[in-house]
């Protein structure tokens, strides 16, 4: 995700990339061996997150493969993104669920009505976006905070700078991560996520594993 997507980062989304590559490099990759956090982890928070039958946002969807992995029923499915090539790969393989999808910037308001969505997810997004700390990103919050009804559940997962544990193998990611403008989270810290979090949502919890954050809350 970005406000204009870099050619850079672009490139590295295009659908046949993410359909071919997103989840053995990505998912079964980097989540484990650079972050330690194996995906078992990430897609708990799908289970435990979307309700057959919700209205469910996926912001920055990847391959699609979480939503379409935990296999709930009679969902409308909204996925945004800042790249059509991506969002196009996420389509295809959710294409059961006749998703609804929106080319636009997570950091600008989100083009939903005001508590519409039961489910939000934003997994693996947040490092992604511009801004060297998450008070430059916390728009992002603004916008599910307003779409997201009274009692909803909005769950994520992000790899953090600071705040969390890191091994050389994981700051050397980081750092190659950021230079090439995959990632943009140099000073991205723990208690800043909480922070932000605790200001828009109720029930918040947040615990870490290997160098990612993850959280569950609930709309206010």
């Amino acid at each position: 995700m970005s406000s204009g997507p870099s050619t850079s980062a672009t490139r590295w989304w295009n659908p046949r990339l993410v359909q071919r590559l997103y989840g053995p490099l990505v998912v079964h990759g980097t989540y484990r061996f650079l972050w330690r956090c194996h995906v078992r982890h990430v897609l708990g928070l799908y289970y435990s997150t979307v309700r057959d039958g919700d209205t469910v946002l996926e912001i920055g969807p990847g391959d699609g493969g979480h939503l379409d992995r935990i296999d709930r029923q009679d969902l409308a499915v909204h996925l945004l993104d800042a790249f059509p090539g991506s969002m196009s790969a996420a389509a295809d393989r959710l294409a059961r669920y006749k998703p609804t999808q929106h080319l636009a910037n997570a950091l600008e308001p989100l083009p939903l009505a005001e508590d519409s969505v039961d489910a939000v997810m934003l997994s693996m997004v947040v490092h992604c976006l511009p801004g060297q700390q998450i008070a430059d990103k916390e728009a992002v919050f603004d916008g599910i905070a307003h779409v997201l009804r009274p009692g909803g559940r909005f769950a994520g997962a992000t790899v953090l700078a600071e705040g969390v544990p890191h091994t050389r193998r994981s700051r050397a990611g980081l750092g190659l991560l950021n230079r090439q403008e995959v990632f943009s989270c140099y000073g991205d810290a723990l208690p800043d996520l909480e922070k932000a979090l605790e200001k828009r949502f109720d029930q918040v919890r947040v615990h870490t594993l290997g160098s990612v954050a993850l959280w569950q809350v609930s709309g206010r």
